[in-house]
């Protein structure tokens, strides 16, 4: 190729690439002073950096600087082109149209099941707009495809389609501008001329439509300097991705190749370092004083640390904090990681990279809140609607929480009909007056009559607001529905200020974009749920917008990739842990590897991340931290980086440092007051601080509670001992008070539970479900067993029984659903036949275990209406109990035999009496005895509805109180009077029971003290 004067200037990072470009342009401009010359950089950040740079050095007037999209853009405008530029929703629009377009041709198989789906057209656009930067014609594709397998053929096809459709508009996406320029420059050989100097500074690799637009410049413009960080003929695994870049351009340009003396600015310690990054075997430095490396236990922690250290070099070295850096290898891990850290530190940031506007909290609560139509009203989205800040639907907290105390009891999964339905139950007046009706006692205690019709109403008014077009319409139509839906909602108001209406008008342009596709491509009508994933498909690539930078600068936060051209007087690097950094690599599963190499695309696998590692490695010319996190999620170690590892050989172990949470730190480490408080506490002593006083007495409180609940043992006031209001709860659980079986098994099972549960009187709060629970299902098999032994002809007789079963399981799974509060599944019919079966089995080996026993009595209840409670005298005073007795049977000799049903499995053994989990058995054999009068019991169990028989009985019963019933009663006993007179005492100090605690706990989220069960 015939070319101009083309120079590549190669050098190891930061020795002097950019500071000879600059002295090229000054060279030529000290005899051509009006020459036009064009810098051109990978990005934003290196365009802004180079322009300082050039205007420190005098050079800057008549010179611009930008990116190859800027200067596509020029010399389309010098040929005369003007070429719209599509917008990211024209884009996806354009790429659903192929997809439809194929698939109505009947050629789409492979992709058929998911031709519709958003994210299938997000990931054709991504793979698109890379075969566009590689220059890649559909037509080559095609060709390429013929022969490989069906995906790769209807991609294709779809590839084809999407760019037949662009050049039909007469438009181009932000890759085609490239293949626009290239073109230009081919068919005008003179366009380029007008350029006496062009300089391509800061990329480490050039993509094909990159390398083709050079190879067109370079016989055009009067000198071309291109720069790359490698030393020609380095074999280092560091240097490896720019030597693949350095032998394409040779061939391709033939330029004349300068090789820069290896003069860096970097500190002696930094550039060994840099020199030395997989290079063989070289020596370990003995002194450094330049770098550091942190290890901390996560990746919040570490994020806290290198922002102290930042923060250090700003305060105690007084580098600017706009000469600060920090690079991530995955800012979804740590963008949220370093806000809240900076938020405390006080620390502006600044993104290379912006974040999503549909993350965004406002648009976040918009969405939310468009999507409870097309999820069926689900109950858990329309409330996170009814409760956001940001939309104001007419309703009250109190409204808001009454309707989710409605929502609960009334199993409201998701449906409108569903709410109606329930208010078909609450809203009769003769509903209230209807004692013992069945829906009073499926829910207790809330609204009726009119006090239920008017929370109907102002639900139903929040329901009319989000109520959308009922058909299909045009985008316009939607965006002007959505708009009037704004104000209507008052999401105008709400989102008015700071980072909110940034993304509020941000999302106002996206709107707009929207309705421009339809003036571009034409009116394609859809209904509510096509509007909407189109508009969330747009919004998950729309950026949201940053608030301005103060005046004194921000801290500049990039991605690993960023980390190139741009130098920095401190920085850091963090994620050098096994899986962040090197990223894991995972196949592209629309271009795979084989079709990358042909089609000269970047590699998804085996990237050579180690070139971009050695170049951030010469960011820093004074300070530079790198860091890790050395605990996983699970507990475990984290392994280090390989390039971590390699760091560690280089530099002697002083550099190192680990942070561990619980290491006392001098206050002058301090980054915030909250952490100055925090080390103070820990200390004992904030002395010269009296404006933070308050916060640190109150801070001092909350270590005593922790050190409380910290301690092997529980006591004390903070973890359950409350004897201070011993009076209080001797006298709310007086010994003439009644009492059940399942309150005295709290205490027995843990002394906090019972506090929980029965004197806090808290219940886990949990969403509703489809289904019932295992409480219900348990409920449902008792009242079958109860309708059937009491509608059986012969309840000694299995036949009978058996022949009543049927009936009775109907008749209780019909009223189940209303009576227990669920709401059926899909399934529901085949469950009601599953659970009727297994009652069957059940009946029939309860029959044969009851071989000389014949059942007396069902459901015998003591303690209710006329019937007498179980009285027990003890020490304190007499105890009264109260229950049902599932079945009571006698023997031909007069013995009496309690059963009680279960349908959990565990907790049903010997031990468990012995430890006071279990203690109904024994009660129900004294209720039976002494309150019923059936006489002296001589065998009780609990019967496993599943299983059989459970290992508890009371007649094998052994303990050190004795055998049989009667050891089983003194058991009881004692453990009645050690529970009496703990809740007396106010003693509810937490003891995990043997095996772990229940997950039912309502305590399970924040007791100090609760272990998991099972493995």
């Amino acid at each position: 190729m015939q070319t101009m004067s083309v120079e590549l200037l190669c050098a190891p990072p930061a020795c002097g690439k950019t500071r000879a470009c600059i002295q090229h342009i000054q060279a030529l401009r000290a005899h051509k002073p009006m020459a036009a010359v064009r810098i051109v950089v990978p990005d934003r950040l290196q365009a802004d950096a180079f322009l300082r740079r050039l205007a420190a050095s005098g050079g800057a007037i008549g010179t611009a600087v930008g990116t190859f999209g800027g200067l596509y853009r020029e010399i389309l405008q010098h040929a005369g082109r003007v070429v719209p530029l599509i917008s990211a929703p024209l884009a996806h629009r354009l790429v659903q149209e192929a997809v439809e377009a194929v698939y109505q041709a009947g050629e789409l198989n492979h992709y058929q099941q998911i031709h519709a789906l958003p994210g299938f057209h997000q990931a054709l656009g991504e793979a698109f707009a890379e075969l566009k930067r590689a220059m890649v014609d559909p037509a080559d594709l095609r060709r390429y495809a013929a022969g490989e397998t069906p995906a790769q053929q209807e991609l294709a096809r779809i590839y084809a389609r999407y760019q037949a459709r662009l050049q039909e508009l007469d438009w181009a996406d932000q890759e085609g501008y490239s293949w626009l320029a290239v073109a230009a420059l081919r068919d005008a050989p003179r366009l380029a001329c007008c350029y006496d100097l062009l300089v391509f500074d800061g990329f480490d690799t050039f993509n094909a439509a990159q390398r083709r637009a050079l190879c067109e410049l370079a016989v055009q413009a009067g000198e071309m300097v291109i720069t790359l960080p490698l030393t020609p003929g380095s074999e280092r695994a560091a240097e490896r991705r720019f030597t693949r870049n350095y032998d394409k351009l040779i061939n391709e340009l033939n330029p004349r190749v300068t090789t820069l003396p290896a003069a860096p600015r970097l500190p002696a310690d930094l550039h060994y370092i840099q020199q030395s990054f997989l290079a063989g075997s070289p020596a370990r430095l003995a002194h450094a004083e330049h770098i550091e490396l942190l290890q901390a236990r996560s990746p919040a922690e570490e994020a806290r640390e290198a922002l102290r250290w930042l923060k250090a070099r700003v305060v105690r070295d007084g580098i600017p904090l706009n000469d600060c850096a920090l690079f991530t290898p995955d800012l979804d891990i740590y963008r949220p990681l370093l806000c809240a850290a900076a938020r405390e530190y006080g620390i502006p940031l600044k993104f290379t990279q912006y974040d999503v506007l549909s993350r965004s909290p406002a648009l976040a609560a918009l969405l939310n809140f468009l999507a409870i139509p097309t999820s069926n009203y689900e109950t858990r989205v329309l409330f996170k609607a009814l409760h956001s800040p940001y939309l104001k639907l007419g309703l009250t907290t109190a409204q808001v929480d009454q309707l989710e105390v409605i929502s609960r009891a009334a199993q409201v999964v998701e449906g409108r009909e569903q709410w109606t339905e329930t208010w078909q139950r609450l809203i009769p007046a003769a509903l209230v007056e209807a004692k013992g009706d069945d829906v009073e006692e499926d829910l207790p205690n809330l609204p009726h009559g009119q006090d239920a019709a008017a929370l109907q109403q102002a639900l139903d008014n929040a329901f009319a607001l989000l109520q959308p077009l009922d058909g299909e319409f045009p985008l316009r139509s939607w965006v002007e529905w959505l708009e009037k839906l704004f104000d209507k909602a008052g999401f105008s108001a709400q989102a008015r200020e700071g980072s909110d209406k940034l993304a509020y008008d941000a999302f106002r342009e996206v709107l707009r974009a929207l309705v421009a596709t339809e003036s571009v491509a034409g009116e394609k009508p859809v209904a509510y749920a096509g509007f909407l994933a189109q508009l969330t498909v747009v919004l998950l690539g729309a950026p949201l917008p940053e608030a301005p930078s103060p005046r004194e600068g921000a801290l500049l936060v990039g991605r690993m990739l960023e980390a190139r051209g741009v130098r920095f007087r401190a920085a850091a690097i963090l994620g050098l842990s096994e899986g962040i950094f090197p990223i894991v690599e995972h196949p592209d599963p629309l271009l795979d590897e084989a079709l990358r190499r042909t089609l000269d695309l970047e590699p998804r696998l085996e990237r050579e991340q180690a070139g971009l590692f050695y170049q951030a490695l010469a960011r820093a010319d004074e300070r530079l931290l790198l860091t890790r996190p050395y605990l996983a999620e699970g507990g475990e170690d984290w392994e280090e980086s390989p390039y971590w590892l390699e760091i560690r050989r280089l530099l002697p172990d002083t550099v190192l440092h680990t942070i561990h949470p619980d290491d006392p730190r001098p206050l002058a480490e301090a980054a915030s007051s909250q952490e100055l408080l925090f080390t103070g506490v820990r200390r004992g002593d904030i002395t010269g601080y009296p404006e933070l006083d308050e916060r640190f007495e109150r801070l001092s409180l909350a270590r005593e509670v922790l050190r409380g609940r910290r301690i092997p043992a529980a006591d004390g006031p903070y973890e359950g001992g409350l004897n201070r209001l011993a009076d209080a709860f001797a006298q709310r659980y007086a010994m003439g008070k009644p009492w059940s079986a399942s309150r005295l098994e709290y205490y027995g099972t843990c002394p906090y539970y019972f506090y929980v549960k029965d004197a806090l009187a808290l219940e886990p709060c949990v969403p509703p479900e489809v289904g019932y629970n295992a409480a219900q299902l348990g409920s449902m098999l008792h009242e079958i067993l109860e309708v059937t032994y009491a509608t059986s002809q012969n309840s000694a007789s299995l036949e009978a029984l058996l022949a009543a079963l049927p009936s009775a399981a109907e008749q209780v799974f019909a009223n189940a659903p209303r009576k227990y509060g669920f709401r059926p599944g899909a399934l529901w019919d085949f469950q009601c036949a599953e659970h009727t079966a297994m009652l069957e089995e059940t009946i029939t080996a309860l029959n044969a275990a009851s071989d000389g026993w014949t059942p007396a009595a069902f459901e015998s209840a003591f303690g209710y209406n006329e019937a007498p409670p179980l009285r027990i005298e003890l020490e304190a005073g007499p105890v009264h109990f109260h229950g049902f007795i599932d079945r009571i049977d006698r023997s031909a000799d007069g013995k009496v035999r309690i059963i009680d049903y279960k349908t959990g499995s565990s907790h049903l053994a010997n031990t468990d009496l012995l430890s006071g989990r279990r203690l109904q058995l024994p009660l129900y054999a004294l209720a039976a005895r002494d309150a019923l009068g059936y006489g002296e019991p001589s065998e009780g169990f609990y019967w496993k509805i599943q299983e059989g028989a459970s290992a508890l009985k009371l007649s094998g019963f052994t303990s050190p109180l004795g055998s049989g019933m009667g050891g089983a009663v003194s058991m009881l006993l004692a453990h009645l009077e050690r529970i009496m007179s703990g809740i007396c005492a106010g003693s509810f100090a937490p003891v995990p029971p043997h095996g772990g605690c229940p997950d039912y706990c309502p305590a399970v989220h924040w007791c100090w003290r609760y272990q998991t069960s099972g493995w």
